[in-house]
């Protein structure tokens, strides 16, 4: 089912010939039933929003203000277009139109029509872009309706090539320029949000959305933990990859330091973060710290961070932006710069001092790019995008037929594109291209129980593949369901069950029923068990080699690829909580905190010898 806006979407793409994302090219299986995936790197979406949109007119400068109301609205008329212009700055340098997969542009109408006979009525009309200064169109609309996105593809990429050529450029900008020889026609085309409503008119502002294949290097530079399960598609997978699994594990509890006048330790946020080799911790309290440590728990150094109470753990952005949201506002702390204030969104008040909260039980998602999503509650009930400087570029309702009930945290397809949020009845997928319109999954049976939590969704690594999956805090029972495409897959239905974890071969692993279940996307795959008698009481990570650990009620479990138990079940009797958050750093360590506690605790790993080739029976001589 889709959902549809009021709204026109008018989007320009721009693909690059014979050029799939990454995710989405595969490789012949190595075996049947098993799924092999071609080793490049993954894609990665930046979207980019106008600067104060210009009207370019091609007659007297003079009658430029007719195209403007406000900065809301802007009108675009035959010899009068309208001007928009992109800050390139947070491409990566030196990309070029080779490395991107598409380019779209897209700008949302409220109007079109034209005059006949001195009445204004609905009609087509013909729409073009340019770059600022030239003559020739990168790419022309004869299809523009009020009543229904329309879309085209340029010849040989010729956006994304302006987007290189102007990256590449000192100032990194790029300024096109919209404009119709329609006669008589003339369209009203969103603006920037209103001040009194940014949310609400978010997905209408005219933007610019640039798929494109990272740097290698450039993404190692970024490695570490930066959110609950990773990465913005919640894999649960890091970076450390060993040549063979750990031993063991011995425990170490680091002692936050005190900060601020009082010299009195804080409370953690939730989990540590790990942001290349630096240990990131959020101390509240009546006023936050941002406390940044060493891999042995010494202080590099702490910023205080304001105060208000902190409604989630904070995110890192791949440019080193810590997000934290907390009681009124979002803000992005400069990890570069010792936690300067870089950007701050104001949460919308509901009534006076009462601004919006994040929906119950939600956790916020940051992009490869620096976007943060947020699923907001207290009757809002949408998705809310920000861009990596805190602009709202996105907002859908969850409600419209969509369901309102538990909604979930949000994560993003392997191609960048989708955004899905479950909620009580199955999930939501927005196209960020084109948010206008959703495509609505719906889960095999219903969820609607008040005491149902939703946890992270993941996504598979082949475009399309969702994995969705949560629990009854009441009954105990849970479900994991898979997704390719709108189709399902397999269902498990059970007693409660982990958050999946996606292995390197694409598989889904989660702990339900007292056992380890493996299990691909291929139609109704039963999957393999291994162990007897498990438990989880934390979110279950895996490193780069496809090791899983899991910690269960006070013993720490280990399990190799091929489902072989690391070592037998490691008791700590004076260990954590019977509940912790898990963070798997670069080098096998495994971070974690109590509850409202004062202190870091880290497992670090042991690695025995590996066992000796055994001895050739035969030597030729």
């Amino acid at each position: 089912m889709k959902l549809r806006s009021l709204h026109i979407c008018l989007a320009l793409l721009a693909l690059v010939p014979a050029m799939l994302p990454a995710a989405e090219r595969t490789v012949a299986a190595a075996k049947p039933g098993s799924v092999a995936f071609a080793g490049s790197s993954a894609v990665s979406t930046t979207l980019l929003e106008a600067l104060d949109p210009q009207p370019a007119s091609t007659t007297e400068a003079a009658t430029a203000a007719l195209a403007a109301i406000g900065g809301e609205h802007y009108w675009l008329l035959p010899g009068n277009g309208v001007r928009l212009a992109f800050d390139l700055g947070s491409l990566p340098a030196g990309l070029s139109a080779a490395q991107m997969r598409r380019c779209v542009l897209r700008v949302v109408a409220s109007e079109v029509r034209y005059v006949r006979e001195h009445e204004a009525v609905a009609a087509v009309v013909e729409l073009a872009v340019r770059r600022v200064g030239e003559t020739r169109p990168l790419a022309a609309l004869r299809d523009l309706r009020p009543d229904r996105p329309v879309s085209l593809n340029p010849d040989n990429g010729r956006l994304c090539e302006a987007v290189a050529e102007a990256a590449a450029a000192p100032a990194r900008r790029l300024e096109l320029e919209l404009y119709t020889a329609t006669a008589r026609a003339s369209s009203l085309l969103h603006g920037r949000a209103p001040a009194e409503d940014t949310i609400r008119h978010a997905s209408s502002a005219p933007r610019l959305v640039i798929q494109y294949a990272p740097d290698a290097a450039a993404a190692a530079a970024t490695k570490g933990w930066h959110q609950p399960q990773h990465d913005a598609g919640h894999s649960g997978r890091g970076d450390s990859n060993p040549a063979h699994g750990p031993s063991g594990f011995e425990l170490q509890a680091l002692p936050l330091p005190a900060v601020g006048e009082d010299a009195g330790p804080g409370l953690l946020a939730e989990r540590p973060l790990l942001w290349r080799d630096q240990v990131i911790a959020v101390q509240r309290g009546k006023r936050n710290f941002l406390v940044v440590l060493d891999g042995k728990g010494a202080l590099l150094w702490s910023s205080e961070i304001g105060g208000g109470v902190v409604q989630r753990a904070p995110v890192i952005g791949p440019q080193g932006l810590l997000y934290l949201v907390t009681e009124d506002a979002v803000r992005a702390w400069d990890l570069e710069a010792r936690g300067a204030l870089r950007h701050r969104f104001v949460l919308p008040e509901l009534a006076p001092q009462m601004p919006v909260r994040l929906a119950p039980f939600t956790k916020p998602t940051v992009g490869e790019d620096g976007s943060l999503y947020l699923v907001l509650g207290d009757g809002v009930d949408g998705v809310l995008g920000l861009d990596a400087r805190l602009r709202p570029f996105l907002f859908f309702g969850l409600h419209e037929g969509a369901g309102t009930i538990t909604p979930g945290s949000p994560a993003l397809s392997t191609d960048g594109r989708y955004v899905a949020v479950p909620n009580g009845e199955g999930a939501v997928l927005v196209d960020l291209h084109d948010p206008a319109e959703a495509e609505r999954l719906v889960f095999g049976d219903g969820t609607a129980g008040s005491g149902w939590r939703h946890h992270l969704p993941v996504a598979g690594m082949r475009a399309g593949e969702w994995i969705f999956s949560g629990y009854d805090a009441e009954d105990g029972t849970g479900t994991v369901w898979a997704f390719a495409g709108r189709a399902p897959r397999w269902q498990a239905s059970g007693g409660t069950s982990t958050q999946p974890v996606l292995a390197p071969d694409g598989r889904v692993c989660f702990v339900q029923d007292g056992a380890l279940n493996v299990r691909g996307f291929g139609p109704g795959d039963a999957g393999r068990r291994f162990g007897d008698g498990l438990c989880a009481s934390s979110n279950p990570v895996m490193d780069g080699a496809g090791n899983l650990f899991f910690w269960c009620s006070g013993t720490l479990h280990g399990f190799a690829p091929d489902g072989r138990a690391l070592f037998v079940g490691q008791r700590f009797a004076d260990g954590p909580e019977e509940n912790l958050a898990l963070a798997l750093g670069a080098d096998g360590s495994l971070w974690t905190a109590n509850a409202n506690g004062g202190e870091l605790l880290v497992f670090r790993p042991r690695f025995s010898p590996p066992p000796a080739p055994p001895a050739a029976r035969h030597q030729r001589r």
